[in-house]
C-alpha cells in the first residue's frame, strides 16, 4: 500500500494522493504515500506507512518530525483533523511513536499469518498442520484445478462468488469497480492476479492475490457453500504459495486472523482454516493517530456554534 502502483490505483479510484520523500542530500531515507478522500472529517491515511529507517532510532525520529510538519500542512489544506499512521512494525514500539495514541480502527488487519514459502514443495507441506497438508493432497487427488489471470478475464465470475461469500459471512464487500481498477493498475506487471479453483467445471473458490516486495498477499477471497469435500480452497492457496515462490516471494501473508483469546472476533470463522497452512502469527503496532489540534478546535467551535443557532431557532 506504500508502493507507487498502489497509489496510482487509489488515485484512479478517486482518492487524493500525497507522495512524500525524505532525503538526506541526494539519498532517499524514507517517505510516505498519504491517502485522503474529499471530506473535511476524514483522516489522512498512511496504510503500511510511513516507511522510515526504523532500525536507526535517531534518524527515524528526525524523519518523523519532518513528516509531521508536512502532514500538518496537508491537513491545513484538506481540513483533516488527524493523520492515521500504520507502519508495518512488529515488536517493541519505536520511542518516537510512543506518544501517538492507538487508533480506534486499523487500516490493515492485525494480527496476520505469515507463512514461509521459500522452501521446496515438501518443506512447505511439512510446515503445515496435518489437516492442512492432508486437505491439499486430497484436493489435488480429486482433480481440483487452479488457474490464474493477471487481467480482468473472469472478473465477473469472481465478483458473483465474492458477493455471495460476503453476504454469507456478513461482511461489507468492495464494489466491482474496485477490483476492476486494481487489476487494471497492478495486473499488467503481474503484481495482482485473480485465481480460480475449479472442480468438474464448477468454480468453487477464487481469490485476489498481490505480489510485491518479496511477499505474496491473499487480499480477497470467495468460496462456494457446496461441494466442500473437494477441498478447493486448499488447492487454491497451494497454487498461490507456489506461484509466489516462483516470483521470488519468501512469505505468504494470509492478511488477517483473529487475535488469540477472542473467539467472537469477526475473523475467527476462517482463522482455523488459515492456521492449517502453518506459519506464524505476526502482530504489528496497529494504527496510530496524529491529531491536528488547531483543526480539532475549529471543529469544536463550529459544532458549538451550530448547536447554539439550533437552540435560538427553536
Amino acid at each position: 500500500m506504500q508502493s507507487w502502483a498502489w497509489s496510482e490505483f487509489k488515485a484512479a479510484q478517486g482518492q487524493s494522493v500525497l507522495r512524500l520523500g525524505i532525503f538526506d542530500g541526494g539519498e532517499l531515507e524514507g517517505g510516505a504515500l498519504v491517502y485522503s478522500v474529499e471530506s473535511g472529517l476524514s483522516p489522512l491515511q498512511l496504510p503500511h506507512g510511513p516507511v522510515l529507517p526504523w532500525g536507526e532510532p535517531l534518524k527515524a525520529a528526525q524523519c518523523l518530525e519532518l513528516l509531521k510538519t508536512r502532514l500538518a500542512e496537508a491537513a491545513g489544506s484538506s481540513g483533516a483533523p488527524l493523520a492515521r499512521l500504520e507502519p508495518l512494525l512488529e515488536g517493541a514500539l519505536p520511542a518516537c511513536l510512543e506518544k501517538f495514541p492507538r487508533a480506534p480502527l486499523d487500516l490493515a488487519p492485525t494480527p496476520t499469518l505469515l507463512t514461509d514459502i521459500s522452501g521446496s514443495d515438501d518443506e512447505l507441506l511439512a510446515a503445515m498442520q496435518p489437516k492442512g497438508r492432508y486437505n491439499v493432497r486430497l484436493a489435488l487427488r480429486k482433480g481440483v484445478e487452479v488457474d490464474a489471470a493477471a487481467g480482468a478475464e473472469g472478473l465477473e465470475d469472481f465478483y458473483g462468488l465474492f458477493e455471495l461469500t460476503s453476504a454469507r459471512h456478513g461482511f461489507n464487500g468492495e464494489p466491482l469497480s474496485f477490483f476492476a481498477g486494481l487489476l487494471e493498475k497492478l495486473g499488467p506487471s503481474g503484481a495482482a492476479k485473480l485465481y480460480f479453483a475449479r472442480y468438474k467445471g464448477m468454480t468453487l473458490a477464487a481469490a485476489v492475490a498481490v505480489f510485491y516486495g518479496g511477499k505474496a498477499t491473499y487480499l480477497y477471497g470467495a468460496s462456494a457453500p457446496f461441494l466442500r469435500s473437494a477441498m478447493a480452497p486448499y488447492a487454491l492457496h497451494w497454487k498461490i504459495m507456489r506461484d509466489g515462490r516462483a516470483l521470488g516471494c519468501r512469505v505468504y501473508d494470509f492478511y488477517g486472523i483473529a487475535p488469540e483469546g477472542q473467539p467472537q472476533h469477526a475473523y475467527s470463522r476462517f482463522t482455523q482454516f488459515k492456521l492449517r497452512f502453518g506459519g506464524r502469527r505476526a502482530v504489528t503496532c496497529g494504527a496510530r493517530d496524529l491529531y491536528f489540534y488547531p483543526r480539532l478546535a475549529r471543529l469544536l467551535v463550529d459544532t458549538l456554534s451550530k448547536r447554539e443557532k439550533g437552540v435560538c431557532n427553536v
